[in-house]
């Protein structure tokens, strides 16, 4: 599957120091809107394939600390005028990994800085429930 990406963007991202025995969850979920190209060269562009804006707001709570935010990108599927729904599930995991992939490294980064000690967050595909793409996995101690 071609595609043309965006700049992935840090819509917001936030990290809080909580309580240790404040209760661990993880919400990590991915939002598909359809966007249209306006302006000169629009019909050009959308000729091309449809346009989506994925957005992964999430909420990860583990022991100490708590990120949350959301994280989007534009990105223009090639020779698709389907919706959605018409994608694998094995493609919608290619098309968000890059933005989980940036939810793994801001809370490492902020960890490191805020903890003097990097929590490294694995995301992972579920394999048997579609209702939520992705799954905490325990955080590296290293």
């Amino acid at each position: 599957m071609k595609t043309n990406r965006e700049q992935v963007v840090v819509e917001h991202f936030h990290y809080d120091r909580v309580a240790p025995d404040t209760a661990p969850k993880t919400d990590v979920q991915v939002n598909i809107n359809e966007v249209t190209a306006t302006g000169d060269g629009a019909d050009e562009i959308m000729a091309r394939g449809k346009i989506f804006q994925f957005a992964v707001p999430f909420e990860v709570v583990l022991e100490g600390f708590a990120v949350s935010g959301q994280i989007t990108q534009i990105i223009q599927i090639l020779d698709f005028n389907g919706t959605p729904d018409d994608l694998a599930a094995a493609d919608m995991q290619r098309l968000s990994r890059p933005l989980v992939e940036y939810i793994e490294t801001l809370t490492y980064q902020v960890t490191a800085v805020a903890l003097d000690q990097g929590v490294q967050l694995d995301f992972h595909a579920e394999d048997d429930d579609d209702s939520e793409p992705f799954e905490k996995i325990t955080p590296d101690d290293n």
